[in-house]
């Protein structure tokens, strides 16, 4: 983390973050540290205290002074930690010394409501890996905690604690009627916040009330289970998804019909999928680098020519001023600028029961059942961290291409129940 004589000028000329956090601690005042995020600027006081419980025999303190140029000044900031004189004459004791005492403050976060906590989780934490989250994650994350617990984010630290386990297993249940594995997905994001608390306000808060719900004794949270559902080809029972899947594509307008193919053709996640851009895409070389992906790790692939004709189709279509390779068309337009999938949409017009995620998984397991599994792993974002995947292997996007065009072609087969080699409808007519 940087390190600099902090002043006005100084502060003033720094830039902000483009994501994430980045620290600026000052050079003459210990444990004084200017927080800059995408939008703002906050003083922060950060120092290590003795604690015979830690195995380190200390825990660091963190203690937010106030946002730059909207709660304090540099002057002030410095004032809080150091100790002043207030307007009555009367000597205030620094926040360093009221911590290095143990002398309650309002960091020790009686005040703090646990919304203001949720807050803090997403924006000083990071993953598990060390890498920051996403933005859209986090968002994500925090919408859903405050929808299912919109009552409970007033509450402060101090109250939270009176949460007893009958309060809190009959608010997991009556969550759960909307939705059980949405149930479990808040109460875990809000469990991973509260630990959070535990750590950061040891002092105020005493122990996580959402560890009931996984208690061995309790057991009500709906376990994980791995989702199978993709496009089955089976000419013995005489069923052919694909076929009923193609057909189902005609029901929609051009755009979104080409971004359902599309991402069925790829295996591209969602995201990844809708929010393509023209400057991910080389037109020319047949491929796509997305730098910003789940994961955290670029996905750099060869498109087959199933792909690549949808994709010149699209820049013969759009705006030439629109970034999106699938944006949304009038009449149809939302905030974001590019069109949507929805699996109600997709089941709607198909009759099946897929999901988007289903769309992958169909090209995920073509793949593997082309016994072509490193190169399906690779095409699809997933990460080999075996030894030679991480340090021997020198395979390229070339590498890719044949086993791409493989999956590409059995999916247009299917769809054509094996009676043609090139889709005469929307998918690949610019092939």
């Amino acid at each position: 983390m940087p390190k600099a004589t902090l002043t006005k000028k100084k502060i003033d000329s720094i830039k902000y973050a483009d994501e994430g956090q980045v620290i600026y601690w000052d050079s003459e005042m210990p444990g004084l540290g200017l927080v800059v995020g995408t939008k703002t600027k906050t003083f922060r006081l950060q120092l290590d205290v003795k604690d015979a419980t830690k195995s380190k025999g200390y825990r660091t303190v963190k203690k937010t002074l106030g946002r730059y140029g909207v709660d304090i000044t540099l002057e002030q900031a410095r004032g809080m930690i150091s100790g002043y004189v207030d307007a009555e004459g009367q000597a205030v004791l620094g926040e360093r010394i009221k911590i290095k005492l143990g002398e309650p403050t309002a960091n020790a976060g009686e005040g703090v409501t646990l919304k203001e906590l949720t807050k803090s989780y997403f924006t000083e934490t990071k993953r598990r890996d060390g890498k920051d989250r996403r933005e859209s994650s986090a968002i994500a994350y925090q919408n859903l905690i405050e929808r299912h617990y919109a009552g409970w984010l007033t509450l402060t630290l101090k109250e939270v604690n009176e949460l007893t386990p009958d309060v809190v297993m009959e608010k997991f249940q009556q969550v759960a009627t909307g939705g059980e594995m949405s149930a479990r997905n808040s109460a875990v994001m809000l469990s991973a916040v509260l630990n959070y608390g535990l750590a950061k306000y040891p002092g105020t808060l005493k122990s996580n009330p959402l560890a009931i719900l996984t208690s061995r004794h309790v057991n009500v949270m709906k376990k994980i289970e791995p989702r199978h559902e993709c496009l089955q080809y089976e000419p013995a029972k005489q069923r052919n998804d694909f076929k009923v899947f193609r057909e189902g594509m005609e029901k929609m307008t051009e755009v979104r019909r080409d971004l359902y193919m599309f991402t069925l053709f790829t295996g591209m996640r969602r995201m990844e999928a809708t929010a393509l851009q023209w400057d991910q895409v080389n037109l020319e070389h047949g491929e796509i680098l997305v730098e910003d992906t789940k994961n955290r790790e670029k996905l750099h692939i060869p498109l087959n020519r199933q792909a690549l004709a949808i994709v010149k189709r699209r820049r013969e279509t759009v705006d030439a001023a629109s970034p999106w390779v699938f944006c949304s068309t009038k009449g149809t337009i939302n905030k974001t600028g590019y069109s949507v999938m929805r699996a109600d949409h997709l089941k709607r017009a198909t009759g099946l029961d897929i999901t988007i995620h289903g769309l992958r998984r169909t090209y995920i397991t073509t793949g593997r059942k082309l016994k072509r599994y490193e190169d399906t792993d690779k095409l699809t974002n997933h990460v080999d961290n075996s030894m030679a995947g991480k340090h021997y292997d020198e395979t390229g996007i070339e590498d890719l291409r044949e086993t791409t065009q493989m999956i590409g072609d059995t999916i247009e087969r299917r769809m054509l129940e094996e009676k043609a080699k090139v889709i005469q409808i929307h998918a690949a007519q610019a092939a």
